[in-house]
């Protein structure tokens, strides 16, 4: 936390004893905090309704109105100030109330030394810096995760759909398996937001787009010192869960030795911050995603089996989008409306040959590649009714493009393939002029799919 944002942070001191108020007023105000006192909680519940504070610090025990009474009515109506408790070391049963009521941390007396008091203010605040982003950044990419947003018609979406929703009901591990781009995430958004841990964190991890060092500093958090470059002791996401869930796509593509530290988070529940021996108890769902075959990996040595029988209690598999083309139309239907509306333009209709020119693509992008055409479309393209003769090159000759295509309704289905692949990524590397990574964007396929495709058709 730079010290900008530490100056625009509140935190409120509720202890009935001058000396506590007076200690913590020293330590936050030196580290640029913005502080407030209270002497009781009576006076702690007149200044947390008339103020917004970031981190309430505040005593268990105070003549009238103590603190479980005061969190209690705090908890009732804001779950988003963060709030450590104070107490004697003879309170612990109420510090276990405490935390029930939703405390999230507490200070015993007599304090600890002044850096480690220093050490978990700053934790608690980096933990509600992360709760809000996660929550903007889910506000800002995924629709509300309802029926409604994820878009079917097919009746093997519809058994997706009915498995993710039993399985919100649950409170266990989930496998989603598919292809890439098929939506592994929005159904574990779903999951989520279906489920009694509504509300609080959902993080994602790509573990196949994160090097091991740092996918495991990003889950398990890391200590001031811990390696070049850890100025501050940082929470992971595991920890800054705190009740909510972790999602882990691609973990097909997680090391050994990763798999291993893994397995241990998920039987114990507990974690070790990089660079510290000690453990630190974590409440998370998880869930995980692959675009793999994970048994194949076990049986080649990859992939650990205990592991794989502990992430698959409940496992959802997605269709690719070529074997379920009734969901294509209202799927184009629905990002056409998404775009339009975004750049505040009259929504376009696909004629019907358009339409059928589509459905004919093999789609190998899945859902990600329609709505990345979708909004090329709309970037590009003028006209209210999109035409055949609107589409990229690519697409308009459906499941083959070749300049010589005169017989290609008499090819086989696989021969014919492979020449539209063929023709396809010329086309699209022509584009982009061999950028890889542009193309990738473009036809919502990743990277390793580029390069192998590439090497497979043009080399």
């Amino acid at each position: 936390m730079d010290r900008d944002k530490e100056e625009n942070t509140k935190v409120l001191v509720v202890d009935d004893e001058d000396y506590t108020r007076e200690y913590f007023k020293s330590i936050l105000t030196e580290e640029g905090y913005t502080v407030e006192l209270a002497a009781d909680g009576k006076q702690a519940l007149k200044l947390w309704s008339s103020d917004s504070f970031d981190l309430v610090i505040m005593d268990l025990k105070m003549p009238g109105l103590g603190g479980l009474d005061v969190l209690k009515k705090i908890r009732e109506q804001d779950s988003g100030t963060m709030v450590i408790m104070i107490s004697a070391y003879g309170d612990i049963d109420s510090v276990i109330d405490a935390m029930r009521l939703g405390a999230n941390d507490f200070f015993l007396k007599p304090f600890p030394s002044m850096e480690k008091v220093k050490i978990d203010i700053k934790n608690c605040l980096e933990r509600k810096r992360l709760i809000v982003e996660n929550y903007q950044l889910r506000q800002q990419v995924r629709y509300n995760a309802d029926l409604s947003n994820i878009v079917y018609k097919s009746k093997s979406m519809a058994k997706v759909m009915e498995v993710a929703s039993r399985a919100a009901d649950l409170d266990m591990p989930v496998l989603v398996e598919g292809e890439t781009g098929v939506g592994k995430e929005l159904v574990a958004r779903y999951i989520h937001e279906s489920s009694s841990r509504k509300g609080l964190p959902f993080f994602a991890v790509n573990c196949g787009a994160v090097p091991e060092n740092l996918l495991e500093s990003t889950l398990f958090g890391y200590e001031r010192g811990a390696f070049t470059g850890a100025e501050k002791t940082t929470l992971g996401y595991f920890e800054a869960a705190n009740g909510g869930t972790v999602f882990l796509d691609e973990i097909g593509e997680t090391t050994p030795s990763f798999q291993v530290k893994l397995l241990r988070v998920i039987q114990e529940y507990e974690i070790r911050r990089v660079g510290s021996s000690e453990g630190r108890r974590v409440n998370f769902r998880l869930i995980s995603a692959t675009n793999k075959d994970l048994k194949d990996l076990v049986k080649r040595g990859s992939f650990r089996k205990d592991l794989f029988y502990r992430i698959n209690v409940i496992r959802i598999k997605v269709p690719p989008l070529r074997d379920r083309p009734e969901d294509i139309p209202v799927l184009l239907d629905h990002f056409m409306r998404l775009s339009c509306k975004k750049h505040g333009i009259k929504p376009k209709v696909f004629s019907p040959k358009a339409l059928e020119t589509l459905l004919a693509s093999p789609w190998e992008g899945n859902v990600r590649e329609l709505q990345n055409l979708v909004d090329r479309i709309v970037a590009f393209n003028p006209a209210i009714v999109v035409d055949i003769d609107s589409l990229p090159l690519e697409y308009k000759d459906g499941v083959l493009f070749k300049e010589d295509n005169k017989h290609a309704d008499l090819l086989p289905y696989e021969k014919a393939k492979a020449e539209f692949e063929r023709a396809y990524l010329k086309s699209l590397l022509a584009y982009t002029g061999n950028d890889i990574k542009k193309a990738s964007e473009l036809s919502g396929l990743d990277l390793s799919t580029l390069y192998r495709k590439k090497q497979r058709f043009l080399n």
